[in-house]
């Protein structure tokens, strides 16, 4: 309930004139700012965006935020694969409620999306990300709609698809890997028996987090037999993308290759039969794209 009016008391003369003043520089100051020169900001232009790529971004605005129509920022731009039509995009995203400035939703403390690009999955955002850069992130506001009339803030972080880390040198006696323009790796095999025991060879170095037990891993790779040298199952080529996967319950050459690997690399495991499947000696080449929290992947458990 509103509180009672209070009576007003008389304004003297010299207050009158102050307000008059005051008024008057008022109405001064906003012609100034009308001018066409210097447009009103527009939602977007009132939202501040801190923190590095990658990281959960600190977003910042006045609440209720007016959105008049649905605009996009590149706020950071990254130097890794351009996006095309049907490839495969990974984004972490953050998406607030403009008029009353809570988290709608937050990937950033959870697994990765994983999409492709195709007018079909991405919707809306298509157009936005397509031509876009992995390593990028993008500001984005949104009017609302008829079933959700609160206009939205979002930032978007467009992760990488591939391992982005430092080169590492080829191991002598090793399969020899070479990667196309996509990244997608080629293994040959050398004419030799395979090791006996679990070998762990460093492709790419990359700097970021550690994979760790029960922690989630968002990975991308190719298998390949020792034997026959086949391709036995990959996340690359058309349709495929990444996948996250709980770090747990997986093949023991996995289980003991992959901890301590750190986001950003690339890693080759040789994995003997009986740490594999019990038939042949297989050579995975992982790409390490993120690790999360186990909730929502499979083996997460209740």
């Amino acid at each position: 309930m509103p509180a009672p009016a209070r009576p007003r008391r008389p304004v003297g003369v010299l207050l009158q004139r102050l307000l008059a003043v005051l008024a008057l520089v008022a109405g001064l100051t906003g012609l100034v700012a009308c001018t066409p020169d210097e447009p009103e900001p527009s939602g977007i232009d009132l939202v501040a965006v801190g923190g590095n790529m990658g990281a959960h971004p600190q977003v910042t605005f006045d609440a209720p935020l007016a959105v008049t129509e649905t605009e996009t920022e590149e706020l950071i731009t990254g130097e890794g694969t351009v996006l095309v039509d049907g490839a495969a995009v990974m984004v972490s995203y953050l998406a607030i409620d403009a008029v009353t400035g809570e988290t709608i939703e937050d990937t950033f403390s959870s697994q990765p999306e994983v999409l492709l690009l195709t007018e079909a999955e991405a919707g809306p955002l298509y157009d936005e990300l397509l031509g876009r850069t992995e390593g990028s992130r993008l500001l984005r506001v949104e009017v609302g709609t008829a079933t959700k009339p609160n206009p939205l803030v979002l930032v978007y972080d467009i992760l990488h698809t591939r391992a982005w880390g430092e080169e590492v040198p080829p191991a002598a006696g090793m399969p020899v890997v070479s990667r196309s323009e996509t990244g997608e790796p080629t293994v040959t095999i050398p004419d030799t028996a395979p090791p006996a025991d679990l070998s762990v060879v460093q492709l790419i170095r990359g700097d970021g987090a550690q994979v760790r037990s029960g922690l989630a891993v968002t990975v991308r790779y190719t298998t390949i037999a020792w034997s026959t040298g086949e391709v036995v199952e990959s996340t690359w080529g058309e349709g495929q993308a990444p996948t996250t996967v709980a770090f747990t319950g997986l093949i023991q050459g996995w289980q003991e290759g992959l901890v301590d690997e750190t986001v950003g690399s690339q890693v080759m495991l040789i994995v003997p039969p009986e740490q594999a499947f019990g038939d042949d000696t297989l050579v995975y080449v992982i790409d390490v794209l993120a690790v999360s929290a186990l909730n929502g992947t499979d083996g997460a458990g209740e």
